[in-house]
């Protein structure tokens, strides 16, 4: 399943901090869109710290099944790994709206770049093979995220106010 996702990849930083930050502050209003290159960061697909992280999200996601509709939780997020039109992949971040199975059924939360058929809002229904990241938000804790604690680490200025969770054991 990993082997899927180490093509060139496309991710938003900046933009995945402000979902971040208004998960951790229980704000539901919209964010604005943007698709300024300077929001982006081009992360390469022999990126093992990367890798890493996408095949931990993936392993844990049994954690976000269980608990991404328990109220106790602020915000939920899934993000995926979407072929591009030149054979690249981009990651987009995902609300979900159901989970049946390994199909999970969201809403764009951002603004792609190179996926000219995807827009914010848009509703899809994408397998969990494509699965590269997960994050519940309980106040300052984010669950997951284990893209973002890669990016984070790089750019710790434009990190939110949050503290990474590891996944308990149930």
């Amino acid at each position: 399943m990993l082997k899927a996702l180490r093509r060139t990849t496309t991710s938003s930083s900046i933009f995945v901090f402000v979902v971040l930050l208004n998960l951790a502050l229980g704000c539901n209003q919209p964010v604005e869109q943007t698709t300024e290159s300077s929001n982006f960061i081009k992360v390469e697909g022999d990126d093992p710290e990367m890798d890493s992280a996408i095949e931990t999200a993936q392993e844990t996601f049994d954690y976000f099944r269980k608990h991404w509709q328990d109220p106790s939780f602020d915000g939920y997020s899934v993000k995926f790994a979407l072929p591009t039109p030149d054979d690249d992949l981009e990651h987009i971040w995902f609300e979900p709206t159901a989970i049946d199975g390994d199909q999970i059924t969201a809403s764009c939360a951002n603004d792609p770049v190179n996926l000219p058929d995807l827009q914010y809002g848009d509703s899809r229904t994408v397998g969990l093979d494509s699965l590269s990241d997960w994050m519940l938000v309980k106040g300052n804790q984010c669950y997951g995220g284990y893209t973002i604690r890669v990016l984070t680490k790089r750019s710790p200025e434009a990190a939110p106010p949050l503290e990474f969770m590891d996944v308990p054991s149930d």
